[in-house]
């Protein structure tokens, strides 16, 4: 399929689901943006608790702003599902996109539009973002890269797939003719988490991307969200095998030797098997403590330096754990 790509308009998707508190705030900073042309499109994915009437009465504001903007309404399905939706809507040359409960500070759109200009190599550009808590929102003191020394990495495939990247959607910007040459008809894996990293890994693989060392939007850090749900040993579980099946989908889609893609697919369940043993010691479950280190063992894998101690710990989690909090102080 072919796309018709209107000369240096950004379009901005936002998939939102019940974002009732936190919407308002990402509308508004849209509207601050010092740059135009801009499109805008809203996919609300079946909210229920007033959502679509706020996003709906910006219809004006945005109009006054010299903002094309577009409310798309479906039934529930999941960020993956809504974001898609909103693709086929796009008919910019750029796109971003911003979360409900993001704010992009001004020239946010601004200086990725002019990284991506002056640097045609990339297909990706990322900008850094301060993370904060509802508690304070105007307390910014801690950027989501943590000044990670790999950002600058053009060739960002294996970094972004080892998850050492920054994959808030708000941060990145991409360009739409690349992604429609590694995205047929637009579509990724329907997914209720993830979908950023099915975004972005098939373009890293093929081109590279860029890295702006200024955080240019905010991120809310909150407990409940898709991000950072609430913890429980079956919910870590499951959140961790569903994150290796997109993995490995998004692997699978990307046009490379199969002996590399097998190589790519068994760095992604050792980090899971990792995961794994993390939850088993936290969860004081020692089944899958144990067949965690037992994987990574079979594969000549490093442990970390304090689960080698559980050969002299006896049967009962907890005096392992007791154990090892002594030899960590």
């Amino acid at each position: 399929m072919k796309y018709n790509y209107q000369d240096n308009l950004v379009s901005l998707v936002t998939p939102g689901w019940n974002g009732k508190q936190f919407v308002h705030r990402l509308l508004d900073s849209i509207i601050a943006q010092t740059y135009r042309p801009i499109e805008y499109i809203y996919v609300d994915d079946g909210s229920t608790d007033g959502t679509a009437e706020i996003v709906q009465s910006y219809k004006e504001q945005f109009k006054n702003a010299g903002i094309d903007f577009k409310f798309i309404q479906q039934k529930n399905g999941g960020v993956s599902e809504a974001l898609m939706t909103g693709f086929q809507h796009v008919t910019g040359k750029y796109l971003s996109c911003p979360e409900y409960d993001d704010i992009l500070l001004p020239t946010s759109v601004e200086k990725r539009i002019q990284y991506l200009q002056n640097h045609p190599d990339c297909a990706v550009v990322s900008a850094d973002a301060w993370g904060v808590t509802e508690a304070n929102i105007e307390e910014r003191k801690n950027k989501i890269s943590h000044n990670n020394p790999n950002r600058f990495d053009r060739n960002h495939f294996y970094q972004a797939l080892m998850s050492n990247s920054i994959f808030n959607a708000a941060c990145n910007m991409l360009r739409m003719d690349l992604f429609d040459q590694t995205h047929t008809d637009r579509k990724i894996f329907s997914s209720r988490i993830a979908p950023n990293q099915q975004i972005l890994l098939p373009l890293y693989f093929h081109y590279n991307r860029g890295f702006i060392d200024e955080p240019l939007s905010i991120f809310l850090i909150r407990q409940g969200s898709v991000s950072h749900p609430q913890k429980t040993l079956e919910i870590e579980l499951n959140r961790g095998i569903e994150y290796r099946n997109i993995l490995f989908h998004t692997l699978e889609s990307i046009n490379m030797p199969n002996d590399l893609l097998e190589l790519y697919k068994r760095r992604v369940e050792i980090n899971v098997q990792k995961d794994f043993v993390l939850f088993g010691y936290i969860y004081n479950d020692l089944a899958l403590l144990e067949n965690g280190l037992r994987f990574l063992e079979q594969h000549n894998e490093a442990i970390p330096e304090y689960y080698l101690y559980r050969k002299k710990m006896k049967s009962k989690l907890f005096q392992f754990r007791r154990y090892i909090s002594r030899k960590i102080k």
